[in-house]
C-alpha cells in the first residue's frame, strides 16, 4: 500500500464552519477567551470532494468523511505566494502516474488521513492565510493516485477576524523522527487527543492502522504489492504528511488489538517510503 507523494453532480450538505463553542467573556477581567477550533467538514467520494471553498484561518478541526468504495485522504499542502489554482491545474496537465511531483508539492501541511469507508476522522490545525490545495495520493485499488484522476481541490484560508480559538488538550504525545515513532505513555483503549509533533528533519505523516486478527505487517507489504483479496487491516485515521516542526492534532480512537503506526512519506535520499527504513511502530491495546 502506498499514500503515493506521485512516483458527477451529488447533492451535498455541508457542515461548514461550524464553531464547537463560542467566546466567553473572563470573569475577572472581562476579556474575550479562546474559542474552540471551527470545524470543517470535508466529503471524499471516487474521486471528488466536496465542502467549503473559503475558510478562517487560526486552529481549525478538519473532518473528512469518506462516501467513496476506497480509502481516501485529505493531503493539505500550502501553495507557493502568487500561485493560484488556475496555475496547479496546468502544471497538472503536464504530469505522468509514477512522475516527479512538482516543487510546490513539497510543501506539505498536513491533513486527515484515512477513515474507513462510510466513517469519519478528524484532526485540528493551524492553518495560516493563504492558498492551499488538497489532495487525495492514495493508490487503491489499481496503484493509481486519486490525484491523477482529478481528486484535487483548491481552498483560500483568510485571515481570521475573530476571538483566536486554543489548541486541543492532549493525552497523548507521538514524536515523528527519522525514521521512529515514540509515544509519551503506551496507548490506551478509548478516545484519545494525540499531539503529533514532527521533530524532522523531513516531513513524515502517520497513519493508525489496526491489525486484523493473526496478521502482521509482512502480511499489509505482500497485500500492498496487488490489493487482491481481503485488507490485512483497517485504517482508523491519522495525519499526511506535514513540516518540521509543525504540530497537529489527531483523534483517534483505540479498540484492543494489534496496530502499527505508519509513514508512506519517500525519503529525501532514496525515494523509498520511510517504512522501509524501519519508521513503524506496532504496539498492543488491552
Amino acid at each position: 500500500m502506498r499514500f503515493v507523494l506521485l512516483a458527477g453532480a451529488v447533492v451535498f450538505a455541508v457542515v461548514g464552519c461550524s464553531r464547537e463553542a463560542v467566546p466567553t467573556p473572563d470573569e475577572a477581567t472581562g476579556a474575550m477567551t479562546a474559542t474552540m477550533p471551527a470545524v470543517v467538514r470535508f466529503v471524499a467520494r471516487d474521486f471528488s470532494f466536496e465542502g467549503p471553498d473559503t475558510i478562517a484561518s487560526g486552529m481549525v478541526t478538519l473532518v473528512l468523511a469518506n462516501e467513496g468504495t476506497t480509502w481516501h485522504h485529505l493531503q493539505v499542502v500550502r501553495l507557493p505566494e502568487g500561485m493560484s489554482m488556475e496555475d496547479v491545474q496546468a502544471g497538472m496537465e503536464n504530469m505522468e502516474p509514477g512522475g516527479s511531483p512538482p516543487p510546490w508539492m513539497a510543501n506539505v501541511w498536513g491533513g486527515v488521513n484515512p477513515p474507513e469507508v462510510g466513517e469519519e476522522a478528524r484532526v485540528t490545525e493551524m492553518l495560516e492565510p493563504g492558498a492551499y490545495v488538497m489532495l487525495c495520493l492514495v493508490d487503491t485499488p489499481d496503484h493509481i493516485a486519486h490525484l491523477m484522476k482529478g481528486m484535487i481541490r483548491g481552498l483560500t484560508v483568510t485571515p481570521s477576524t475573530g476571538v483566536a480559538a486554543a489548541a486541543p488538550q492532549a493525552d497523548l504525545t507521538l514524536t515523528l523522527a527519522d525514521h521512529s515513532f515514540s509515544f509519551s505513555a503506551p496507548p490506551t483503549a478509548g478516545e484519545h487527543v494525540i499531539r503529533v509533533t514532527n521533530a524532522g528533519p523531513q516531513p513524515h505523516e502517520v497513519a493508525f492502522v489496526k491489525l486484523q486478527p493473526g496478521k502482521t505487517v509482512d502480511d499489509i507489504m505482500a497485500w500492498g504489492q496487488t490489493y487482491q483479496g481481503p485488507a490485512p487491516m483497517t485504517i482508523e485515521g491519522g495525519v499526511p504528511a506535514f513540516q518540521v516542526g509543525q504540530d497537529v492534532y489527531a483523534y483517534v480512537t483505540f479498540s484492543p488489538g494489534d496496530w502499527v503506526a505508519l509513514c508512506f512519506v519517500a525519503d529525501a535520499g532514496d525515494g523509498q517510503p520511510h517504512m522501509a527504513h524501519g519508521m513503524m511502530l506496532p504496539f498492543h491495546v488491552n
